[in-house]
């Protein structure tokens, strides 16, 4: 196998080479050996392994050339040799129009002949070659070139044996320390029985230490706080004059960070975020954890209101500093809610749920202005990209100003109502299987056949119509039923595809017509009046972080691609970048574990967050979806290099690419020119129902 040539394919063949470690080691017999051993037989002075590497061509081992170590990559014989798949052999450089003037040629060492085998990993990379130099103009025999490139996989053989090595004495380092770990355990174990009785003695006292404290934060506990509150309330009720503030405060993309980083990193942002909170606060005041990364401050006699969002704004502004862990720099900000006193609680339950209440209205705002600084920083970014041929980037870290806060009023209570009777109508909707599949057409632009289909979900809900996913599924990622809609999905999907192909077999080689060939206005589209099926459809199914964390994933798929007669390279599995950076080691495994049964993996909305080479590669991702965004945005003067970065990204990578969201003649033209060869869209094609597609595939 070999790979195709492009800058982002040489960016993954140099982190292949820097993968083995090999660079700039010491000599070593292994391959000291081959050298002597194929210039003994090619009867050649000089024999070298050379690495090509960024700017230089480095040499592992050499005969002859005994005081050089490396020279310049763009003078190198080699670096001609990586490009090929098989042996290339100069055999008089004075005749060769590429060689004749080469400064190794016409000066020392005046090479005149040159042979060499590009050393290719198993996965297709050439990282250099075995070669053979001579002063002369001369010729090998068939049997020194076979040993020339037979010799040149033992190269290849000798540095994977290497970095398994490696690999393993590595692991065995980490063995080691666990074992020692484990024996200072023990023995600290051991000195706890020792001091057992000292230890019996103060037991009731650290239980009911613990009881009232946070071990992560150190903060005060959930109780403690109650009976905190439960005395201002009460104050309150002899003393109006006392007022009182319960703030509610939860993390802005905390979860992310957890995901991504570790649970050891949110923990010492937990950490990092209390101490921040303590700093700003008064000692009358009390901070305390309620869990996960949600905290809870009780502002106790204070003056008015005004006191309370004074509080707040300072709150916030001491969270935006930033928190340095290793080489990374991290943001947090905070959306707050306040309930106040004057309400007139009488339970400290309730003025805690109101707080939540507007914490969870005061996020909503948040999500919803980052949404829009988002959408404004895309545009931006397509804008000042002219002329760049970088992936893109985005958000790397908050947008500021996304911090928000609300103050409890009966409004609020309103909508927390709303919100507490959708979370039952959720659960009601999927009992009574008020969930439908509906599916959005994916085509080959050049061919203008429909190659598959995204599976989007829909709510039928009893009163208020067919809603989209974008309506509810928050809600219901956050009630757990996603899980138990995944198990619905997965099924109906595997049925569907099932029929379809059925179907499809039955009538090949038929023209079939597109009953989705009129807008939402009526009007026709004449690019749109009749499609074409591929030979084979794919199905593209959305799977989100906690989906994958769901231990039944894995059989569910299994049973039900036994069940359908399926195979799995009928699925695209898309992921978000979210997923696609997670360094979770489950969801990693869980990833690979679908790629081994033959899922394909596609990369959604590519190009809003970060992008990572090395994990498109490790994960081995079949697709990309180019985010919609930038497929808005494109027109004749702006937005193409962008997607073109993409697009070429894909191609030197071996990865399918799919534009998504195309609703003008022009981006399509745009997109075609560009070498883009999938894509979806309300120009081409919109959600259809399965009846829908069942009439396309059966008109009769």
């Amino acid at each position: 196998m070999t790979v195709a040539s492009g800058p982002a394919q040489e960016t993954l063949r140099l982190a292949k080479l820097q993968d083995y470690n090999i660079l700039d080691t010491l000599p070593e017999s292994a391959y000291n050996e081959i050298v002597e051993l194929v210039a003994h037989i090619c009867q050649a002075p000089t024999a070298l392994v050379s690495l090509i590497d960024a700017n230089r061509q480095w040499f592992k081992a050499k005969v002859g050339m005994e005081d050089i170590t490396e020279s310049p990559r763009d003078i190198a014989f080699c670096s001609h040799t990586i490009e090929r798949t098989a042996l290339m052999v100069v055999e008089d450089t004075h005749e060769s129009p590429l060689f004749r003037d080469n400064p190794l040629v016409t000066g020392p060492p005046y090479i005149r002949f040159y042979a060499g085998a590009p050393l290719l990993t198993p996965d297709g990379y050439a990282l250099g070659s075995l070669c053979v130099i001579d002063y002369q103009p001369r010729q090998l025999s068939d049997s020194q070139l076979q040993a020339l490139e037979v010799l040149s996989h033992q190269v290849i053989s000798q540095m994977e044996l290497r970095r398994q090595a490696s690999q393993l004495q590595l692991s065995n380092e980490q063995l080691e320390r666990r074992v020692q770990e484990r024996t200072a355990k023990l023995s600290t174990a051991l000195h706890h029985l020792i001091q057992a009785q000292s230890k019996l003695l103060r037991r009731d006292m650290a239980s009911r230490q613990s009881s009232l404290f946070d071990p992560l934060t150190g903060l005060p506990s959930r109780s403690y706080f109650l009976q905190r509150l439960e005395q201002a309330i009460q104050l309150n009720g002899r003393q109006p004059s006392h007022l009182y503030a319960v703030l509610c405060l939860d993390l802005d993309d905390f979860r992310p960070i957890n995901d991504t980083l570790g649970h050891e990193v949110g923990d010492r942002l937990l950490q990092f975020v209390a101490e921040q909170m303590k700093r700003v606060l008064r000692k009358s005041d009390l901070v305390v954890r309620l869990g996960g990364d949600e905290f809870a401050i009780l502002l106790d006699d204070i003056a008015d209101e005004a006191h309370a969002i004074a509080a707040v704004k300072r709150l916030q502004a001491q969270l935006k500093q930033p928190f340095i862990t290793g080489d990374r720099t991290l943001f947090v900000g905070a959306s707050i809610g306040v309930a106040l006193s004057s309400v007139g609680y009488r339970q400290p339950e309730a003025a805690l749920r109101d707080a939540d209440t507007a914490m969870y209205h005061a996020k909503q705002q948040a999500k919803r202005q980052l949404k829009e600084q988002l959408k404004e920083q895309l545009t931006q970014q397509t804008l000042s990209a002219v002329g760049t041929a970088s992936p893109i980037l985005i958000q790397d870290e908050m947008a500021e100003g996304t911090q928000h806060f609300a103050v409890f009023d009966r409004l609020m209570q309103g909508r927390e109502q709303a919100r507490i009777t959708l979370e039952d109508e959720l659960r009601q909707a999927l009992l009574e299987h008020q969930f439908h599949l509906y599916y959005q057409p994916i085509f080959d632009l050049n061919t203008h056949k429909i190659l598959g289909f995204e599976v989007l979900l829909r709510w039928h809900h009893p009163t208020r119509g067919c809603l989209e996913a974008e309506e509810f599924i928050a809600i219901a990622e956050e009630i757990g039923i996603i899980r138990q809609l995944c198990g619905q999905m997965i099924p109906a999907a595997c049925q569907q595809l099932k029929q379809w192909q059925a179907a499809l077999d039955h009538h090949s080689g038929d023209r079939l017509s597109d009953r989705n060939s009129s807008n939402r206005n009526g009007s026709n589209r004449d690019h749109a009046s009749a499609h074409e099926f591929g030979e084979t459809l794919s199905l593209h199914f959305n799977l989100s972080f906690l989906q994958l964390s769901c231990p039944l994933l894995i059989p569910t798929w299994q049973n039900n691609l036994e069940k359908y007669q399926l195979p799995a390279t009928a699925f695209q599995l898309e992921i978000s970048e979210q997923v696609l950076l997670s360094r979770n080691p489950n969801i990693t495994s869980v990833l690979q574990q679908l790629k081994g049964l033959g899922f394909g993996l596609c990369v959604d909305d590519f190009g809003r967050g970060h992008s990572s080479l090395s994990r498109l590669h490790q994960l081995e991702i079949n697709t990309l979806k180019i985010d919609r965004a930038f497929v808005q945005d494109l027109s004749d003067t702006s937005g193409t290099d962008i997607i073109k970065t993409m697009i070429d990204l894909g191609r030197s990578a071996g990865i399918a690419v799919i534009a998504e969201g195309i609703e003008t003649p022009q981006q399509i033209k745009l997109l075609m020119q560009l070498g883009c060869q999938q894509g979806q869209g309300f120009w081409l094609g919109e959600t259809l129902s399965a009846a829908d597609i069942s009439k396309m595939l059966d008109p009769g």
